[in-house]
């Protein structure tokens, strides 16, 4: 007769064993299987959509107002493992020492205000978006401008030009102010110097202002003109670049007529009809002489000019002629002329009111 079975008991504890394993073990691990490749990522952990960007390119520093610096940097360029920049971080130390100061969401250009002055410092940059921040770029280091005040930049040469007043021995010379900048200042005085032309024999005159006339020159000499700025700096300013200028080659004087300084339109110049001239050469020859009606006085007239013929006298000139056809307030001109016709002295009258 076969023996009865006896029967497995029920135990829950137990089927949990013969399913988990040992009642003490840890939970099992359960995820999610990546179809097709059976590996298992754990939840609740983003993956990183933007990439870092690149550290930004061409950092480059100048010298600003005052003490300041100012900093230039380039975006840089992106790529599959790096996005775009969408900020920039900038630090600066005085160089060598690497004790950094930073300024966040710096643009370029930036100015770096408040530094020492004459003191070198060391500046970097780096980009952030929204992954993060880049490394470091390159090091870029400058010296602050020294504590002023500064010396001015080169004035401008406006003209050099001999003046309309008969002589063949002067220049007159104008220039105008320089413009200041962090590491210039305002110009309050001037000095001029001047030399024959490529010689580098300088005379210098200081404590000129604009314009100045040069004197004792001899005639038809051509002459190089610079200027220098100066103020309470303890060096005055760069000299400017020379200006080349020739002076009158010939002399120039009212003759017996001169014309009155009020005379009628289109008519015959009073009160002789005409104006008489003396030109002489120094050194240049006079081979003739016009005479001209000008509403100015510095500007040598090219056109209009009245041709006069030698009077008898040593050195003369003259013609007869009218009084400008138009009322206003004009200059007559006595040219005295060399070969070709060419200008060689000048002597711009008085005003003279034509009605």
């Amino acid at each position: 007769m076969p023996k009865p079975s006896t029967p497995i008991p029920t135990n829950p504890r137990m089927a949990e064993v013969h399913t988990f394993g040992h009642p003490s073990a840890p939970a099992p691990r359960t995820g999610w299987a990546q179809q097709g490749r059976g590996k298992v990522s754990t939840p609740g952990v983003p993956h990183p959509s933007t990439p870092l960007p690149y550290p930004p390119t061409a950092l480059s520093l100048a010298q600003g107002t005052g003490s300041d610096l100012i900093a230039t940097w380039t975006a840089p360029a992106t790529d599959s493992t790096h996005a775009t920049a969408t900020g920039y971080n900038l630090r600066f130390s005085r160089a060598g020492i690497g004790s950094w100061a930073t300024v966040s969401q710096a643009s370029s250009p930036y100015d770096l205000s408040g530094l020492a002055a004459g003191t070198a410092f060391d500046v970097q940059v780096q980009s952030t978006n929204a992954a993060g921040v880049s490394t470091w770029s390159a090091t870029s280091t400058l010296t602050t401008a020294s504590a002023g005040p500064y010396a001015p930049n080169a004035p401008a040469i406006a003209g050099v030009a001999p003046p309309p007043d008969g002589t063949a021995s002067k220049l007159t010379v104008t220039w105008t102010a320089p413009a200041t900048d962090g590491t210039h200042g305002d110009a309050t005085g001037y000095n001029l110097r001047y030399s024959p032309s490529g010689a580098g024999a300088w005379t210098t005159v200081t404590g000129v202002i604009s314009p100045y006339a040069i004197t004792g020159l001899s005639g038809a000499a051509a002459m190089d003109v610079e200027v220098q700025g100066t103020n309470a700096a303890a060096s005055p300013g760069a000299w400017s670049a020379a200006t080349t200028a020739t002076t009158w080659g010939a002399t120039v004087a009212p003759g017996n007529w001169v014309p009155a300084t009020s005379q009628t339109h289109g008519a015959s110049v009073a009160p002789n009809g005409g104006a008489q001239l003396v030109a002489v050469a120094a050194p240049t020859a006079v081979s003739g002489a016009a005479l001209a009606w000008s509403t100015s006085n510095t500007a040598v007239p090219t056109s209009g000019l009245i041709s006069a013929g030698a009077d008898g006298q040593t050195n003369g000139w003259g013609q007869w002629f009218n009084a400008p056809a138009s009322a206003g307030t004009y200059y007559l001109w006595l040219l005295a002329q060399g070969i070709g016709g060419v200008t060689t002295g000048a002597l711009a009258t008085g005003p003279i009111t034509v009605t």
